[in-house]
Formats: structure tokens, C-alpha cells, sequence
């Protein structure tokens, strides 16, 4: 294989002939597509030094295979058609208009601009369409260009071309816009169509990618590079650039290994950790989609992401990492150095990036403070660059001690947390999520079993919400709909068995079915209802003091009928059987949005019970952890009342329960000197005034 980068100018030169086979579709650039890409390029040329040779515009690659005589495009066809289509019609605005009006002026410009006039470019034969030549020279004709959709699109692409060289061309308000596409200053001066085209020309590169297999059938080649339709990755290419054949002849003979057995242990090595990389809990401990805002079908890519310092910022440009590495590539081989060498440092790099990666997954301590850290936005290169600093000019300096890098890991922890104030630890204020994980990923790091992990995996590709423990909105009998959903949730905490199941299920089932037969929402409501009426019947017969959940059927059943008068009677009794105090779920202010009623729950299990009671919530958190439904530890515990220390009623959450719950979130915090919340909160007047401020000073100091 061979990779490198060509100019536009070195495909012209060279006077390739390319050959597109049948298997692949015809032209179908729109005008759109052929105006942005000019206006790219121009806006590249507007915005870089034209004395910088290392820097180009880079367009896809272009993936070819040599055969007979020709070079079959593989992929790419698109682009090298549509800039021999630019190259025409540049050629044909210059020759008309501007070319020779700027040589009547200006005759010491003749070297310069005579041989664009006269170059001869390269070929693109379509098999099932004539040579380029041939249905070029139709390219003004527009009824020849209907006749076939190819013709069509070359036709509406050339003219789009001569319009932007029109525009580039021409005096322009700055608010001036072609086809509604929002066009840079045009920074007129008298070469600026020359200017593009010396740029398009010199700047504008293809990644040129040409195979040497003969053993691959071209068509197999070409659907695995078109299979969603998605282009070779950074990575792919990188690849092909470490292993291309050339750069390794045989290696010293000192150690005897021969180049064929150094490509085929670096190729091992790199599946290694690609494979390592597809680890889902390694994985997203080191990655976070919302912090990265890049996606990976090849994982390594993420690697050599990290090595260029490919930024968020800079996730519209596909090939950054390709370029980045491209450019290292081609100063080494200017400076007169080895491949091999080149190959052999930033392949160590990697290597030694992915152990950086897996010493930190191995250690409980880095593992929890790390993986919070990357869930927060802060990056591995941030992490990477405190446990291995460099001065400004890239020299390594001592490497900190374990306790010295977890230290630092905890001041950059702290410099998030301990800014929180009370009023930032309220539902939907920006302290709440960040301090309830926090919390349980301390949970599970102090906890002295060294296997024990805090699931990032599970954390991050689970939608949660922020979720009241206590319920936000207490039980009210005069709302129909709610006095239904009292009933249905009451009845699954006495019977476990869930209409709710079965309602989301008889709902999978009708969005499958064709819109004109699907049911309305009444109708799967009534469905369920019968369907589930004859399980509660069976169960309910069989209990020996029944009335509670008869009444609750009673309910059930009438949907509207007198249902607001039955729950007040039956939500009585329930609040007098389980010896619950009323008061404690009708309390109305703040307090039920303050951390101390707040966890962190998926967005399913919090969806399925709404503003259920406590005790339904804590059935359906029991029941879903024996389902393998990912609840944090924290979340679980509050919901057995791990923290209460007060086991007489496992029915209810009041505010006994929220303060020891409020005590046990400030001594995980603050435990072992990492004082991650300020000490600030704890004094008089920092909390909220419904807070017993003495008693939770007690707890916290573990007194009894």
C-alpha cells in the first residue's frame, strides 16, 4: 500500500488516468454541495499564510488501485470528478474574461498565469459513461446535459463554479450571499481569481491512498468502505501510514528481526488494544461522548485524538488527526530521517498512553477520583499531563509521587465541589448531580472490597434524572388521573403484580402495528385493565384481611366514578395501617427539592412510578436491582434506609431520615481530609433554616 498526500497540481502533472467501474453510481454533486466546497477552500485561502507549505486544505481520501495502465477508484470518484469539473470552468472564466484583461495590464504576470491556460489535466472515464473529454465538452449545452442525469449534474456544477468565480471576482458588499450560503469577504484586490486558483491548485490536497493487494477483489474493497456510508477513519489511515511496506526495510541485523515480522507484531499490538478499548467499563471510564463530542468506529482513533490534541472544538474537521500525523510524517522525511524511526516514536507513545490508561483503571483510587473527573469534563490529556509534567518546552520534568498525584487529583475535585453553596444543592441547580455522583462514587471507592468499582459504563448509558424520595407533589384525591395512578401503584406494592408492565407492553406492541390500526390511549388503558383485573381478583381472594386492597380495586375499576371520594377513604387507611405520618408527605416548601430528598434514579424506574409514595418507590428500587437495573449504591441505601439507623418503619421518609441521609453526603465528602464540600456550608446560616443545624453537626461528628 502506499499513502501520501497529493496537490491538485500533482494529480494534473502527473496526468492520471482513472476509471470509475460500473458498480459505482454516477455524479450526483448538487450545486450546494460543489458552492460549499468552493467556498471552503476560498475561505482556507482568506485565513493562511500562502508562505506556510505545511498547511493545505485536506479532502477526503481518495482510494485507488493500479490496473491496467489505469487507476480504478475505488472511493472518491465524487471528488475527483467535481474538482476536474472546478478545473474546467476556471480554465473557461479566466480565458474569456479575466485572464487577458489582467495581461493587457499587467504583462510581468505572463509566467505566472500563461500556463494555467495550457495545462493539460487529468482523465476520469466512467464504464458506463464516455471519457471525461468527451462529456466535458458538452459542459455549456444545456439541452446535451439533459440527457442523461450525470451530464445533468456536471452541467449545474460547472455553472456553479463560474458563479463563485463571478462573485470572488466582483466588488461585494460584505452581506453579500451566493444561493443563500453565507460567503467571507471577498478582500478584493486584482488577482483574486488567480489567487484561488494558485490555492486550489498548491493547497487543496487529497489523502491518496493506493493498494497493492492483488489479492482483494476491487468490488469487496468498495463495499466495505461504503457500508454506512462511512469514510476511512483517522485511524485506518494512520495505520496505513505506520505499515506502509516502506517504511520498514529489514531492521538491524544485530537483532535479527526482519521488516515483515515488525509490521506483523505492530498490527498484533494494535489489535491488542483496540480490543482492550472495546472493554465497555474501560472504555467509558477513559471516554465521555458529552465531553469529547466525537464518536469512534475505531476506538484507537480516541488514542491518537488524544496525541494530536484533537480538541471539541475542532470535531467538524474529519482528518485533524490524520493531518496532524501526516505533517510529523513529512517533516521526518525532509529532515533526512528513517521511517522506522518515526514509526517507532509515536507507536511508543501510544503504547505508553494506553498503560498510562490501564495503571489507572488498576488502581481503585485513580479509578474513582479519574473516572469523575472525565464524567465532569476534564480530559485524560489534563490528567496525563499532571501525573507526567512538562516544562514549556516539552522536557519531562520528576514525576510526581502515587500520594503526591492523588492529592492533585483531589485538589482539582475540590476546585469543582467546594465553590457549592446551599442554594446550589437544589433540584436542577448545577451542584446537585455533580455532588450526588461524587457521593456515590466515594460510597463505592470507601468501601473495602479492592474489586468493588463505581459502574461509569452503566452510569453514563443510563438516562437518569435527579429524583425526590420523598414525593414532590403529595397525594392528591380530587385529580381523577392520579387517584387511578394511586391505585395501580398500591395495588403492585400489596399483590406485585404491575399493571404498569403491562400497559408499557400492550404499548411496544401497538406502535408496531400499521397507523390505521393502532389503539388510542383509552383503549389500551381499558385493554390492561381487563387483562390484569382477573391477576388482582386471584391474589386478593386469597389474603386474609383484604379490605385495603378491595377498596384499591374498587378504585381501579371506576376510572372517574367516584374514584376522588374512595382514595381519600382508602389513602387514610393506608396512612393509618402502615403508621405513616400524614404530615411528613404533604409538606410544602423547599425542603423537598434540598439534597436531603434527592437521588440520583434511571429515567425508566423514576418514569414508571411518578410521584408514588415512599413506599412504592422503594418496592420498585428493591425489585429493580434483583432485575439488574443499574441503581447507584447511594440511591439503593437511601431507599433501605441504610443511612436512618432507624429500622422501626421502613414506610416512610421524613426529615429524620433526610438529615442523617444530608450527615452521611458531608462525611463521604469530607472523609480522610478531601474536604471536596466546603467547610463554609457548615457553619450557622449557611444551610437552609429548616435544617436542625445542631443535629447535624452531631451526626457528622459520629456522636450517638
Amino acid at each position: 500500500m502506499k499513502l501520501i498526500r497529493k496537490s491538485l497540481d500533482q494529480l494534473i502533472k502527473e496526468k492520471y488516468d482513472f476509471f470509475i467501474p460500473d458498480y459505482q453510481r454516477g455524479y450526483k454533486w448538487t450545486r450546494t454541495e460543489v458552492l460549499k466546497l468552493l467556498n471552503d477552500i476560498w475561505d482556507f485561502k482568506l485565513n493562511h499564510s500562502d508562505d506556510d507549505d505545511g498547511d493545505f486544505y485536506c479532502l477526503q481520501p481518495v482510494v485507488v488501485k493500479p490496473k491496467d495502465g489505469k487507476y480504478y477508484v475505488i472511493d472518491g470518484q465524487q471528488r475527483l470528478t467535481t474538482l476536474l469539473i472546478i478545473q474546467q470552468a476556471m480554465k473557461d472564466y479566466g480565458v474569456t474574461k479575466l485572464h487577458y484583461t489582467v495581461l493587457a495590464n499587467h504583462p510581468e504576470l505572463a509566467s505566472e498565469l500563461m500556463p494555467t491556460l495550457t495545462d493539460v489535466t487529468y482523465s476520469i472515464e466512467y464504464q458506463t459513461r464516455n471519457k471525461s473529454s468527451v462529456w466535458l465538452e458538452n459542459r455549456c449545452n444545456e439541452d446535451e446535459m439533459q440527457k442523461n442525469s450525470d451530464y445533468f449534474h456536471i452541467f449545474r456544477a460547472y455553472n456553479a463554479t463560474l458563479d463563485f468565480m463571478k462573485w470572488i471576482d466582483a466588488d461585494t458588499p460584505d452581506d453579500y450571499t451566493l444561493d443563500n450560503l453565507p460567503c467571507p469577504k471577498s478582500k478584493k484586490r486584482i488577482n483574486a481569481v488567480t489567487e484561488f486558483e494558485t490555492c486550489i491548485r498548491s493547497k487543496c490536497h487529497v489523502i491518496w491512498y493506493e493498494l497493492d493487494t492483488e489479492n482483494e477483489n476491487d468490488h469487496e474493497i468498495f463495499d466495505r468502505l461504503n457500508t454506512g456510508k462511512i469514510p476511512l477513519t483517522n485511524a485506518e489511515l494512520i495505520k496505513a501510514m505506520f505499515l506502509q511496506e516502506g517504511n520498514f526495510p529489514s531492521l538491524s541485523d544485530e537483532i535479527k528481526i526482519k521488516s515483515e515480522d515488525y509490521r506483523t507484531n505492530v498490527a498484533r499490538q494494535w489489535d491488542e488494544i483496540e480490543r482492550k478499548l472495546q472493554d465497555p467499563f474501560f472504555w467509558d471510564f477513559i471516554y465521555d461522548f458529552n465531553n469529547v463530542g466525537m464518536s469512534y468506529e475505531t476506538r484507537i482513533e480516541y488514542l491518537f485524538d488524544l496525541l494530536a490534541n484533537k480538541e471539541k472544538s475542532n470535531s467538524d474537521r474529519f482528518y485533524f488527526t490524520f493531518e496532524f500525523y501526516d505533517s510529523l510524517f513529512q517533516k521526518n522525511k525532509e529532515n533526512g530521517n528513517d521511517a522506522i524511526e518515526f514509526v517507532n516514536k509515536e507507536w511508543k507513545r501510544v503504547r505508553e498512553l494506553i498503560q498510562t490508561m490501564q495503571d489507572w483503571y488498576d488502581n481503585k483510587t485513580y479509578y474513582h477520583y479519574i473516572g469523575y473527573l472525565i464524567s465532569q469534563g476534564h480530559s485524560v490529556n489534563e490528567i496525563k499531563n499532571i501525573q507526567f509534567p512538562q516544562d514549556k518546552d516539552g522536557k519531562a520534568l520528576p514525576v510526581p509521587k502515587k500520594a503526591d498525584f492523588i492529592k492533585k487529583l483531589e485538589e482539582l475535585i475540590r476546585k469543582q465541589t467546594s465553590s457549592y453553596e446551599s442554594k446550589h444543592l437544589m433540584k436542577s441547580q448545577k451542584g446537585l448531580t455533580p455532588t450526588l455522583l461524587l457521593f456515590n462514587v466515594l460510597t463505592v471507592l470507601d468501601n473495602s472490597e479492592k474489586s468493588d468499582r463505581f459502574p461509569f459504563h452503566y452510569y453514563k448509558h443510563t438516562p437518569r434524572n435527579e429524583e425526590h424520595v420523598a414525593p414532590n407533589t403529595p397525594f392528591d384525591p380530587n385529580k381523577k388521573s392520579r387517584c387511578f395512578q394511586f391505585a395501580a401503584q398500591m395495588l403492585e406494592y400489596y399483590t406485585d403484580i404491575s399493571y404498569f408492565e403491562v400497559i408499557e407492553g400492550l404499548t411496544a406492541i401497538n406502535i408496531k402495528r400499521p397507523k390505521n390500526e393502532r389503539k388510542n390511549n383509552e383503549q389500551l388503558v381499558s385493554e390492561a385493565i381487563e387483562i390484569i383485573k382477573p391477576k388482582y381478583d386471584g391474589y386478593i381472594s386469597q389474603m386474609e384481611d383484604a379490605s385495603t386492597c378491595k377498596a384499591l380495586l374498587k378504585i381501579f375499576l371506576a376510572r372517574g366514578n367516584n374514584q376522588e371520594e374512595l382514595s381519600q377513604e382508602v389513602f387514610s387507611q393506608i396512612v393509618k395501617s402502615m403508621d405513616i405520618e400524614k404530615s411528613t408527605l404533604s409538606v410544602d416548601d423547599d425542603r423537598r427539592d434540598f439534597i436531603w430528598n434527592q437521588v440520583l434514579l434511571d429515567e425508566g424506574t423514576n418514569k414508571s412510578y411518578g410521584n408514588a409514595i415512599f413506599p412504592y418507590k422503594r418496592m420498585r428500587v428493591i425489585k429493580n436491582t434483583t432485575r439488574g437495573v443499574f441503581v447507584p449504591v447511594g440511591t439503593y441505601n437511601v431507599f433501605v434506609k441504610a443511612y436512618s439507623h432507624r429500622m422501626t418503619n421502613m414506610l416512610e421518609w421524613d426529615e429524620n431520615d433526610a438529615l442523617r441521609y444530608l450527615a452521611e453526603i458531608f462525611k463521604t465528602l469530607n472523609r480522610y481530609g478531601r474536604n471536596f464540600l466546603s467547610k463554609e456550608l457548615l457553619l450557622p446560616g449557611n444551610l437552609p433554616e429548616y435544617v436542625k443545624y445542631d443535629e447535624l453537626l452531631r451526626l457528622i461528628r459520629h456522636e450517638q
